[in-house]
C-alpha cells in the first residue's frame, strides 16, 4: 500500500489495490528532466511578432491500480478563494489539466527510456500502451459545492469539456470532489487542517 499523500491541504489515502502512487510534480526525475524544458518562443502572426512564454507541465500525482490502471490525478482546491478563481472554474482549469496531463504522459515516456529509480518508470509506460486503462481526474474543491445534486451536475459538465480536450489520447476522464460521490475505487480523499480556508 503507498503512503498517503498530501496535496492542496487535502490527503489522498491509497487501498491495497493500489501498487504505485507518488507525487510527480515533486519527483526529482520531473524537477531535474522534464521541468528544466522551458523557455521563450517568437511566434509571428500576420505582421506581429510577439515572446510566449513556454514551460513543460505535470500533473500532481500518478497511481497505479491492479485492476483500473494508470491514474493521472491534479487536485484543485479553490475554496477561500472563489473570486481569484472563478475564470479557471469556468474553463481554464480543464485546459490546465489536459496541457498537464499531455506533458506528464511525455515524461512518462522519457523515464521509460532511462533509468529511474524513484518510481517503477517501466511499469508506468507499459501502463499507457494501446489496450490499457488510463484515467485522468480532476480532483476539485470550491465554495460552491454545497448541494450534491448541483455539484454532481457541475462535475459532469466539466468532465465533458475535459473529455472532449483529450479525445485524442483515448483516456477515461472523472472529474471529483468530496462533495459528491467518488467513482475512484480504493481511494480515500480528507480534509487537512486549514482547508477550505485562504493562505494567511
Amino acid at each position: 500500500m503507498p503512503p498517503p499523500l498530501d496535496v492542496e491541504k487535502q490527503k489522498f489515502t491509497f487501498g491495497d489495490s493500489w501498487t504505485v502512487a507518488f507525487k510527480y510534480d515533486d519527483s526529482r526525475f520531473y524537477r531535474d528532466g522534464p521541468e528544466r524544458l522551458k523557455g521563450e518562443l517568437e511566434e509571428r502572426s500576420k505582421n506581429a511578432t510577439k515572446t510566449v512564454p513556454q514551460a513543460t507541465r505535470a500533473v500532481d500525482i500518478i497511481g497505479l491500480h491492479q485492476e483500473d490502471g494508470l491514474l493521472l490525478l491534479e487536485a484543485k482546491d479553490f475554496r477561500g478563494h472563489r473570486i481569484e478563481n472563478k475564470n479557471r472554474l469556468q474553463g481554464q482549469v480543464i485546459l490546465e489539466v489536459a496541457l498537464k496531463t499531455r506533458d506528464t504522459v511525455a515524461g512518462l515516456l522519457g523515464a521509460g527510456r532511462k533509468a529511474v529509480t524513484e518510481f517503477p518508470s517501466a511499469d508506468l509506460l507499459a501502463a499507457v500502451q494501446p489496450g490499457k486503462t488510463v484515467t485522468v481526474v480532476l480532483w476539485l474543491e470550491d465554495d460552491t459545492f454545497q448541494d450534491e445534486q448541483k455539484t454532481k451536475a457541475a462535475l459532469n459538465q466539466l468532465n465533458g469539456v475535459l473529455k472532449a480536450k483529450l479525445a485524442w489520447m483515448n483516456v477515461r476522464t472523472l472529474v471529483q470532489s468530496s462533495s459528491a460521490p467518488t467513482k475512484l475505487r480504493d481511494l480515500t480523499v480528507t480534509n487537512l487542517p486549514g482547508a477550505g480556508q485562504p493562505n494567511p
